[in-house]
């Protein structure tokens, strides 16, 4: 079981890792693969700046990121919803299906965070290892109900990075 579920989420992770290495303009527009005249224009400095605020203000999130944030948000609460109906059942068999819920929603949070920013895709990774460590452990030991302090913190680590802060 936890051979396949390595699996799965490896080849996530390999996909993300391919496809947030794609960068748009990465070559001239002429074709040539050397820099041009139109080049020399966005890298003359500006003369003047205006003074920049005594306070750095958080960067604003891109679209793909408020789109990832929205959409792993998402994930986590559907993951915790059925991981906790799942354990209304109760020890061991209730065990067993949350600790595929939780495996779920780390599956679900590595292909929805591609395209993030780096602060929101280390704070989902941060949730993705705390529910995948949740899983392991109600899937190792089905009678102990495991603490849940690093999914919280680490769902803290999220809310900030998807807020900008």
């Amino acid at each position: 079981m936890h051979r396949t579920r390595l699996g799965a989420l490896s080849s996530i992770i390999v996909a993300a890792f391919a496809l947030s290495g794609c960068t748009a303009g990465a070559t001239p527009a002429d074709g040539s693969g050397k820099p041009g005249a139109g080049d020399a224009v966005a890298l003359t400095p500006v003369a003047s700046r205006p003074a920049s605020p005594a306070v750095p203000s958080a960067p604003a999130l891109d679209a793909a990121t408020k789109t990832a944030c929205a959409q792993v948000s998402k994930d986590i609460k559907a993951a915790l919803a059925k991981a906790a109906k799942a354990e209304k059942i109760g020890p061991p068999a209730g065990y067993a299906a949350v600790s595929a819920q939780y495996s779920a929603g780390a599956s679900a949070i590595y292909a929805n965070v591609i395209g993030a920013n780096a602060a929101v895709n280390g704070a989902a990774r941060q949730v993705a290892t705390a529910m995948g460590k949740l899983a392991d452990i109600y899937a190792t030991a089905p009678r102990i109900k495991p603490s849940r302090q690093d999914l919280e913190a680490a769902l803290k680590n999220l809310t900030a990075a998807c807020s900008g802060a």
